[in-house]
């Protein structure tokens, strides 16, 4: 067999097998990318939800503060469930014992003056214990709205790690994208190069150039070159 075929045959061989190599790695690329943005965005979901696990409670603690605060104010809200959670704050705070311990100071200071039953005596007890009601009213006002703004910082918080996550997944995403998109890209050129050489071998095998057994031209009689004797005629 002539070298020039044989070359061609292994020349088309190698190509063939350089294409599929070529396409098995740029393959193996775009599945590794792939695999490692779904690893990634994994991570990023994990994260996210365990920040919102967090954070979760502060917001809805706000909420309700929120809530408790309008109808406190007579804003919204349900005003009857604000009055009796205010009550409740008073029982729970030194309010009933600052009540106890300013009005029999009064009641004490005008029995020593001999005014206990006298009307100023009760002016003095309505306008302590109207002070008082309002100091308390105040500070509950101002526990509603730290809880209250504690709960926007967390859902403010929130949203931006949100944010930052589907940024992230985005990117992640893309990256593979692009990975694949190269990955095809490259397995298409490795095609038309395998398709190439095929063409090129089959030239060497059967091209215009006439029969490897002999001389050029066409396989009928006429005036070539036979070369098994003399001269065609």
């Amino acid at each position: 067999m002539p070298l020039a075929i044989v070359a061609a045959g292994l020349g088309a061989a190698g190509s063939i097998g350089g294409a599929l190599i070529s396409s098995s790695a740029t393959n193996s690329a775009a599945q590794d990318a792939e695999n490692a943005a779904a690893a990634n965005n994994a991570l990023e979901e994990q994260i996210y939800n365990s920040n919102k696990g967090l954070e979760d409670p502060y917001i809805q603690g706000g909420d309700a503060a929120n809530t408790e605060l309008q109808g406190f104010l007579g804003l919204g809200g349900d005003p009857a469930a604000s009055q009796a959670a205010f009550q409740k704050y008073l029982n729970s705070t030194g309010y009933q014992f600052d009540l106890s311990s300013g009005s029999n100071a009064i009641t004490g200071n005008k029995a020593a003056s001999g005014l206990l039953d006298s009307g100023s005596t009760l002016k003095s007890l309505n306008a302590f214990g109207t002070g008082l009601g309002q100091q308390y009213g105040q500070q509950y006002v101002g526990n509603l709205q730290n809880l209250v703004t504690t709960g926007a910082g967390s859902a403010n918080a929130l949203a931006g790690e949100g944010l930052q996550y589907g940024s992230q997944v985005s990117s992640n995403n893309n990256n593979a994208a692009t990975v694949a998109g190269n990955a095809a890209i490259a397995n298409a050129s490795s095609i038309d190069n395998l398709i190439g050489n095929a063409f090129k071998g089959a030239g060497y095998f059967g091209g215009s150039n006439g029969s490897s057994f002999g001389g050029g031209g066409s396989s009928g009689g006429g005036s070539d070159y036979n070369p098994f004797g003399g001269v065609g005629g």
